[in-house]
Formats: structure tokens, C-alpha cells, sequence
């Protein structure tokens, strides 16, 4: 089961999901790399990203536009930021996780 991610970052309502058996390492060492993907809905706009797990910080990365790379990390406190380098966005606010 998936998780799902709800967060408010400056306003913005930001939605995606976490997948935990993709992160789950090859049983076979012949198996091809597993492609983690989300897709991430922002405000009206929709788009793929990779998801980010580590311990308790949840997250995404994916291409912006123009080539740029954007990126949103939740802590486990609930805390994020969402960062467009290349735009200069920056977003902060908070998430959830539902289950």
C-alpha cells in the first residue's frame, strides 16, 4: 500500500505518493534497476517525479522547466520546502502522511 503525501506549501496544495516497494533491493542481482515514480500533483499542474525515502523524510525530485531541477522534502516533523533552483521558488509550509 502506498503512502500518500498531502502538503500546504505557501498555499499551494502539493499531493503525491510513495510506493515503498519500489525502494525494495533486486532479488536477483540479473534484475534490471525498478524505476521509481511518482507523480506529483501541484496546484493545477501535474507532473512525474522520483519519489525520496529516507528514514522519516519523505520527498520528490523531478525536472522543472527549461531543464531545471526541482525538489520538496518533508521532515519528520511534518516540516517542508519546495525548491526550484533555476526559477528561484521557494515554498515552505507543511505535509502530512495518509495512509
Amino acid at each position: 500500500m502506498a503512502e500518500v503525501i498531502s502538503c500546504d506549501l505557501s498555499g499551494v496544495p502539493v499531493r503525491f505518493e510513495i510506493d515503498r516497494t519500489q525502494f525494495a533491493p533486486a532479488i536477483d542481482k540479473n534484475e534490471p534497476e525498478r524505476r521509481r515514480v511518482t507523480t506529483v500533483q501541484m496546484g493545477d499542474a501535474q507532473f512525474p517525479a522520483e519519489p525520496i525515502l529516507m528514514g522519516d523524510v519523505r520527498g520528490f525530485w523531478a525536472e522543472g522547466l527549461a531543464g531545471s531541477d526541482v525538489m520538496m522534502v518533508m521532515q519528520g516533523d511534518g516540516s517542508a520546502v519546495y525548491a526550484d533552483t533555476r526559477a528561484g521558488e521557494r515554498l515552505t509550509g507543511t505535509c502530512e502522511v495518509l495512509q
